[in-house]
């Protein structure tokens, strides 16, 4: 029999550590293979981990609220034999070794502390003791909820919590923007029928549409780096949810989007979203974005592209015209890949291959 941990996943390229927002099995529970085992979460998503081996749960090393490295274990499990070589093959977490032993709080000697005693020490988490440094935070005025008296993530004030830290990661990746010289036009594109009036379902038939504009014109589907013009092997489409935490963006890879079951994939990855569960392939960079605000009565929008975007559409609500339906659309284009007669032709394009997508799926 063999020890194998369930770790914490890398969910992202720049995650060096998770919260553990629920672990789903307890000592002694039988798991098999693709189990749904526990719930971690980022700064802005929640995520289901699933088991890779098959055996008995012998230690759970963490519980909700504790933040562990990327590659620590989240609990243990006794395997047969044939798991002797799991993970053997596998491509460790970068820069990030595998332990067994649950981390350890650390004690922390804060000014405050030395004030009232010397040598006085402050028990509290490493994700913990990071982000109180960052925001200067004493830990000796924190009352942990932990009765081992130890300092969590999340007994910090709100200042530190996950909705903090998320509209945080959104600044840093706002600032990606000013990289890339844009350009928007917008339109009011006339339809015979009106878009679907579920979120998901709409969004679907906008990506369908979009998705083949991009292919009809590769142009506009690629990206410019060091100098050089590198088309896109693979279309993947950012879609603006709201989450718990507040908007978050899910990529779907636009391979076999006319079926219907990208369809119901589409479905199902935008409601885990807005349950602040991303799947990680859904974490993925996108290379184009679609911005639906016709929800909120919203007729026009212009936003940003965000590397590694070259593209991106966004749309506003439907209404009733004089002999129809009609909706303001408008294009965000690299301006190194693309002119504005390019974006003109795209929005022509676009007018075509929804209305296509509405006789066609409606």
């Amino acid at each position: 029999m063999a020890q194998t941990p369930v770790v914490m996943p890398k969910m992202s390229m720049t995650m060096t550590e998770g919260e553990v927002v629920e672990i789903l099995v307890k000592v002694g529970d039988k798991v098999e293979k693709g189990q749904v085992v526990a719930v971690v979460g980022t700064d802005k998503t929640d995520m289901e981990v699933e088991s890779d081996h098959e055996g008995e749960v012998t230690e759970i090393s963490v519980g909700p609220g504790d933040v562990i490295d990327v590659g620590a274990p989240l609990f243990v499990l006794e395997t047969l034999g044939e798991d002797l070589l799991a993970g053997m093959f596998d491509s460790p977490p970068e820069s990030v070794p595998v332990v067994v032993e649950e981390p350890a709080a650390e004690p922390i000697e804060s000014p405050a502390s030395q004030a009232v005693a010397e040598g006085a020490k402050v028990l509290a988490m490493p994700g913990a003791r990071k982000q109180a440094a960052e925001l200067g935070i004493d830990l000796a005025k924190i009352t942990p909820a932990s009765p081992a008296g130890v300092i969590k993530q999340s007994d910090l004030p709100a200042a530190g919590s996950r909705e903090a830290k998320a509209r945080d990661q959104i600044a840093k990746v706002v600032n990606t923007s000013t990289q890339i010289p844009q350009f928007s036009l917008s339109a009011t594109i006339q339809l015979n029928s009106a878009l679907a009036e579920d979120a998901s379902d709409r969004f679907v038939q906008l990506a369908r549409a979009w998705v083949r504009v991009l292919s009809a014109l590769p142009k506009l589907n690629q990206n410019y780096m060091n100098g050089e013009f590198i088309s896109v092997e693979e279309i993947r489409i950012a879609a603006l949810v709201k989450s718990p935490l507040g908007y978050v963006s899910p990529s779907l890879a636009s391979a076999q989007i006319e079926s219907g079951e990208w369809a119901q994939s589409a479905r199902g990855v935008l409601e885990a979203a807005r349950a602040n569960r991303i799947p990680v392939e859904n974490l993925q960079p996108a290379t184009t974005s679609i911005t639906d605000l016709g929800e909120f009565g919203i007729r026009q929008a212009n936003t940003l592209l965000f590397r590694p975007q070259s593209s991106g559409f966004n749309v506003g609500a439907i209404r009733r015209g004089e002999s129809g339906f009609e909706i303001d659309c408008t294009i965000v284009i690299d301006h190194r890949i693309a002119d504005p007669g390019d974006g003109a032709e795209a929005l022509a394009l676009f007018a075509t291959e929804l209305q296509r997508e509405l006789d066609v799926n409606s």
